[in-house]
């Protein structure tokens, strides 16, 4: 009888024992199912080419560039009416001319001078090669000798007088005349036939004052060149023949430039590099040249400017969007596919191409990292992918 008890008893204890254990689970998976979690996507960390760009702005300017203007005041007395702002113009061409009636006749005056000097030069040297001959026959004295020596000398300057005046009138000739010294575009023209000019309106303080000023001015419009300034920092970034982009977005890698992709750009490259700082914005100047021909720019035109950074063949990076800040330190969310919940770790960053940056240390290649989420994620917390992207 006291056996049969004993059994009831066990029986009972462990049913109580199941009962409990099935309600501790439930409350579990109650528990499992009330922790909420954030909806996020995630991209891997990849090894690939990285190029880089700094990023600067400047403004372009034609490499020949010629400001024409005339010496002297007078009355423009002839401009070319074929020619407008714009036209093409060839070397040598004739856009303007001031009076040239007085400069012509000193230059015609010179001419004559001249050749009055030579004439009498002739005279002096026949009558020195006289005295010296009468000189060997003793029939002519040392002192008469002497007087044709100088007499040659004396023509001998005036000659080269006469040659000096005659320079000097045809550049006072060429100097009343614009005429195009290169192959190119005429950008300027401040002048008008009838009108008088006087140098002193022309103004040369500033660039845009002397644009407004200046008789004429001539560009080609072949080649142009970009200067722009980067602070001190930037010196070890860049280097002479780097490739630079003028416009638009660079790639992120320096082999995939597409030429679609270009259409709106203007591709050149670094041509010098100052070595010296500015002593007040502690900046260094960069001369970019274009090397496309006939690029699509205007001259004086605010160009932004993209110059290559030495490529890096073999970088670990991830989407810029990966990365989080705080107190100047970067951090990633990084996915744990088993738990199902993501980690904070701090990550030490490199170059930044495109869209995406560098990572020194604190990611393996194909860890998955957090690039949009819901919420803002904690250490620990449980997350859904929504999204795998390639």
């Amino acid at each position: 009888m006291n056996m049969k008890y004993v059994a009831c008893g066990l029986a009972f204890l462990l049913l109580l024992s199941a009962c409990s254990r099935e309600e501790e689970n439930a409350q579990e998976g109650v528990q499992a199912q009330e922790e909420p979690a954030v909806s996020v996507r995630v991209q891997p960390a990849e090894v690939t080419a990285l190029q880089g760009w700094v990023y600067s702005q400047g403004t372009a300017r034609s490499m020949r560039r010629e400001y024409l203007t005339f010496t002297e005041q007078g009355k423009v007395t002839y401009v070319d009416q074929d020619l407008r702002v714009g036209s093409p113009v060839s070397e040598g061409q004739l856009i303007a001319h001031q009076a040239p009636e007085r400069l012509e006749a000193e230059l015609a005056s010179a001419r004559a001078a001249l050749n009055e000097a030579e004439a009498n030069l002739a005279l002096a040297r026949v009558t020195q090669n006289r005295y010296e001959t009468l000189i060997e026959q003793r029939s002519a004295s040392a002192q008469e000798l002497d007087q044709a020596r100088v007499e040659v000398e004396q023509a001998l300057a005036s000659r080269d007088s006469a040659r000096a005046q005659i320079a000097q009138a045809e550049l006072m000739l060429e100097e009343s005349r614009l005429v195009s010294p290169i192959d190119g575009v005429l950008a300027r023209l401040n002048i008008e036939q009838g009108r008088y000019f006087m140098p002193q309106t022309v103004d040369s303080t500033s660039e845009q004052s002397a644009l407004q000023t200046v008789p004429a001015l001539v560009i080609d419009p072949s080649r142009f060149e970009v200067r722009v300034d980067l602070p001190s920092y930037n010196f070890a970034q860049v280097e002479v023949g780097a490739h630079v982009i003028i416009g638009g977005r660079p790639p992120q890698h320096a082999d995939s430039i597409d030429p679609e992709m270009l259409e709106n750009q203007v591709t050149g490259e670094i041509h010098a590099i100052s070595p010296s700082l500015d002593p007040q914005s502690r900046t260094f100047e960069i001369i970019i040249h274009t090397t496309d021909d006939h690029p699509r720019l205007q001259d004086g035109a605010f160009v932004a400017v993209w110059m290559a950074e030495p490529e890096k063949k073999n970088a670990l990076n991830v989407p810029f969007n990966a990365l989080r800040f705080l107190n100047d330190q970067a951090f990633v969310f990084v996915y744990d596919e088993q738990s199902g919940r993501v980690e904070e770790r701090s990550v030490a960053l490199g170059q930044q191409a495109g869209e995406r940056r560098e990572v020194l240390d604190g990611l393996s290649p194909g860890e998955r990292v957090v690039t949009d989420g819901r919420t803002r994620l904690t250490d620990g917390e449980r997350v859904t992918i929504i999204e795998a992207q390639p």
